[in-house]
């Protein structure tokens, strides 16, 4: 590099520039509009090749329970609770012992679907597909026979029966359809069976057993089919059932279910609200039923009782000659059957509560506590009796007796009549309010939000890609930061310019087309060039000779474009100058100025042609300039730069001309700028905006000085003075040079 100071490229602002991070989003517009187009096509694709989900719903209420058991109610404010939990009942909607019921009726453990290629399929049979079955047209040739056997349209499946050993439970069976209603059943592409429509089948050895209720499909194409372990659609129908309570203690349970098939849907949800109204009115009935089975067992012992007691009584008065009991002792004995009756009653509900609660139960305690006192009361109206003649007692004990077990009797035939009202009436406290009924709308996917995200992650991903790219490859897009790190001034400034016309069509090697200095003189471009006009004026002062050579570090920068257009402004001036490509390789300045590349620079060093055959003249308005063109392609262009004659030839033109330009390939290209430079006075390099890292150009500087060319200036191009962000177009960056290959490592 020169002597001059080399200053560090980091820079010393590390505040973020907002106007920047927005002009680099523009630089990127293409390709975040890429990824945006091509995250939204895929989003589409996503969004409309999945099978529409639908919903299905039903309300439920539950009532608070009532007292199931007659007589049962006084008691129940004693710490029975008697409200339904409607938690508990959600639990029991979706118990395994309730959805089990809808699972062997609707057959939702057998799954049956035509085999389709994910997402394609859907899309196909959506937009494309207008009958029920179909195939695709033959135009795919060798694909023909790979997507052949999916289905491309309505097809469909339903199966009645379907049973497997236990090692093909949840996995997938192949069903290809045949002709006259036929089909194969296929386990690992091994044939299990054969069969036909609406007939029972069955395997060799009857381990695999299947009914097909419905077969609709061209022959040929495949279903993939599969029995799920109970258990698995068990958990599964649990998990896709939403139960819950609306509102607040409203009693009102919401059951929703979502679902491809709008008719499937809507019966499961109806059978299992069903199955668990039968269950609620059966778990209603339960504790009439079961106290009703308690008094039928106890009647007949308190009956033999009674009976044994009348008995008792007929004896005793024949034997012992005793008339009826004084009013006094009846009024007495009245009392202690009474007492004596409610213990009996409490007794026998004691033991038939004791079937339901332990004897912590508040309701057991409370009763046992109301014996307490009953014993208590019993015991002091007996201490009345104790003063009566022992025949009266006895009298007394057994009219008591008898009493007491009529008297139970009686009641328990009360209880039963009154059981078998409550068993034969019984409802349950759970009512439908609203069957299960399906939206017609899809509930998924939801296209219109799946688009936009889609939308929205392309455009985020395209611009994460923008800033990595800039991350990457950091590039020099500001002619002050070049001087400051470089040390090297920039003697011209070339603004973008969007008049310059290019070579046309797809081809990316696009070139200039004429002389911008002659088609617009005015564009902002050609003024630039003039002001360097004026500063190689002083750079001149101190070079060795009027030689002047434009080189690069990269191809497709706008080399050429400064030397040809430098060179008419030079010539517009009077001044008498000459303008060489020496690009013997892929020089192209013949095209622009309309000139035959033949004979040229090469065919002159090779002394195939003379001087005056060589320089062609140009005319620029009432000026004109000398151009020699590049010639032949010679097989070695650095040895013919390196001849004597070459350097002869230079020194001869120096005298006869004010100034040589001379166009030269990129330095990271080829040594041919090296071999130019060491005979040229001034060396500028050219730099396009936002192109090169400050690395590249720093190596191209490095290059040149270990040669001994010193690097008298940059002329910055491409520059963009509105958003201080520079583009390729107009003459622009193309990859022309790609396929140079240097001869000098």
């Amino acid at each position: 590099m020169n002597d001059k100071t080399h200053i560090s490229a980091q820079s010393d602002d590390d505040e973020i520039d907002l106007l920047e991070l927005v002009y680099t989003i523009l630089d990127g517009k293409w390709l975040i509009l890429f990824f945006i187009l091509l995250s939204t096509f895929l989003a589409f694709i996503y969004a409309f090749g999945q099978p529409p989900i639908y919903k299905a719903d039903a309300v439920l209420q539950v009532e608070s329970k009532k007292a199931a058991i007659p007589g049962l109610g006084d008691l129940a404010g004693l710490g029975g609770e008697t409200d339904a939990s409607v938690g508990t009942e959600i639990e029991i909607i979706k118990s395994r012992k309730n959805l089990e019921k809808a699972i062997k009726k609707l057959n939702l453990d057998i799954k049956a679907e035509p085999k389709r290629i994910p997402l394609l399929g859907n899309l196909y049979s959506k937009f494309f597909n207008s009958d029920d079955v179909q195939k695709l047209p033959k135009i795919w040739g060798w694909l023909d026979k790979k997507v052949y056997p999916y289905a491309w349209g309505k097809e469909k499946v339903t199966i009645n029966r379907l049973e497997v050993p236990a090692h093909l439970l949840d996995k997938n069976l192949t069903l290809i359809s045949r002709e006259k209603n036929s089909f194969d059943l296929l386990s690992e592409k091994r044939l299990v069976l054969q069969g036909k429509v609406n007939q029972y089948s069955r395997s060799k050895d009857g381990s695999i057993q299947i009914n097909v209720q419905e077969l609709v499909a061209l022959p040929g194409t495949k279903f993939i089919l599969q029995k799920k372990s109970n258990l698995e659609v068990i958990q599964s129908l649990q998990k896709a059932i939403k139960a819950s309570e609306k509102g607040k203690r409203t009693g009102i349970i919401s059951l929703a279910l979502e679902g491809a098939d709008k008719q499937l849907i809507v019966k499961t949800l109806d059978h299992i609200s069903k199955t668990y109204l039968a269950q609620n009115q059966s778990r209603s009935s339960l504790d009439a039923a079961n106290a009703l089975d308690f008094l039928k067992k106890q009647i007949k012992p308190v009956k033999d009782k009674a009976d044994k007691a009348e008995a008792s009584i007929k004896l005793y008065r024949t034997q012992h000659h005793t008339a009826d009991i004084s009013m006094e002792t009846q009024a007495v004995l009245n009392v202690v059957a009474g007492i004596d009756a409610e213990l009996q009653k409490l007794s026998l509900k004691r033991d038939e509560l004791g079937q339901k609660y332990t004897s912590n139960h508040p309701v057991i305690q409370a009763i046992t506590a109301q014996e307490k006192k009953l014993k208590k009361r019993k015991q002091r109206t007996l201490s009345k009796i104790s003063k009566l003649p022992e025949t009266q007692q006895e009298l007394l004990k057994r009219e008591r007796d008898y009493k007491v077990a009529s008297e139970t009797y009686l009641d328990l035939l009360n209880q039963i009549q009154g059981f078998k009202i409550a068993e034969a009436s019984t409802v349950g406290n759970v009512y439908i309010v609203d069957k299960a009924v399906v939206y017609n709308k899809p509930v998924k996917p939801k296209k219109g939000l799946i688009l936009a995200l889609g939308a929205l992650l392309g455009g985020m991903l395209g611009i994460l890609l923008v800033f990595l790219k800039k991350a990457l490859h950091q590039t020099v897009h500001n002619p002050e930061k070049l001087e400051e790190i470089t040390g090297i001034p920039v003697y011209a400034t070339v603004p973008l310019s969007t008049t310059v016309k290019l070579t046309g069509g797809f081809n990316k090697d696009k070139r200039q087309k004429s002389l911008l200095a002659i088609a617009n003189s005015t564009d902002p471009a050609i003024e630039s060039l003039r002001s360097l006009r004026t500063s190689l004026h002083f750079a001149l002062l101190e070079a060795k000779n009027n030689i002047v050579m434009i080189t690069g570090p990269s191809p497709g920068i706008g080399k050429s474009f400064i030397s040809s257009n430098f060179a008419s402004v030079l010539a517009s001036a009077e001044e008498k100058v000459l303008l060489i490509d020496a690009d013997m390789r892929k020089g192209y300045l013949h095209n622009v100025l309309n000139k035959k590349i033949s004979p040229g620079l090469s065919d002159l060093i090779s002394d195939q042609a003379a001087l005056e055959d060589v320089i062609h003249t140009i005319q620029i308005d009432d000026n004109s300039m000398d151009i020699i063109t590049r010639g032949k392609t010679p097989p070695n262009p650095s040895e013919l730069l390196m001849h004597s004659r070459f350097k002869e030839l230079l020194d001869q033109l120096s005298e006869q001309y004010d100034l040589i330009l001379i166009d030269t390939p990129p330095v990271h290209a080829v040594t041919d700028p090296t071999i130019i430079g060491a005979l040229s006075g001034v060396v500028f390099m050219v730099v396009y905006s936002d192109l090169h890292s400050m690395k590249e150009i720093e190596h191209a500087v490095t290059r040149l000085m270990h040669t001994g060319v010193e690097t008298k200036g940059f002329i910055f191009n491409g520059y963009n003075a509105k958003k201080n962000s520079y583009g390729y177009g107009g003459y622009g960056y193309h990859s022309y040079y790609g396929d140079y290959k240097s001869d000098n490592n």
